[in-house]
């Protein structure tokens, strides 16, 4: 089982899936290759800004940008958030443009091996939508 080396379950994961089944069944559920790519964003972001990257942020009441539970009102139905492989971040110095530019680099260059996918800025401008599609396209931006 593969865990990111300063990521934290509640960070990745909803509340309420943590509570009903656990940190250990909660990080069996998280797509490896994602988060072996969401080590790599934190850690190359952070050399090049000496920023750090939010998921989830309890703090404030944010808590479904990982993997969210089925009946998650957050999102589409058929999120892909509700499969363990999507994530919503955001650049903690609030360079939210150049953070979604510089994820942008990074798929397109192929620095990350698993995570291809983006939503539109447009839809999200104060967050950066990664996530997992079957493409060729690298990166897809889509626009739910």
């Amino acid at each position: 089982m593969y865990k990111p080396k300063n990521f934290s379950i509640n960070e990745l994961v909803h509340p309420q899936i943590i509570k009903a089944i656990g940190e250990i069944n909660c990080w069996r559920r998280l797509q490896a290759d994602s988060l072996k790519d969401l080590q790599t964003i934190r850690d190359d972001w952070f050399k090049k800004t000496g920023s750090g990257v939010y998921c989830n942020r309890l703090d404030i009441g944010i808590d479904s940008r990982g993997l969210r539970p089925p009946n998650d009102p957050d999102g589409s139905y058929y999120s892909t958030h509700k499969q363990g492989g999507t994530f919503d971040l955001e650049p903690t110095n609030g360079d939210h443009i150049g953070f979604w530019e510089f994820v942008y680099e990074l798929i397109k260059e192929g620095k990350l091996g698993y995570l291809n996918t983006m939503e539109s800025r447009t839809f999200t401008p104060t967050w950066t939508h990664v996530g997992y599609m079957n493409t060729n396209e690298k990166p897809l931006v889509i626009e739910p």
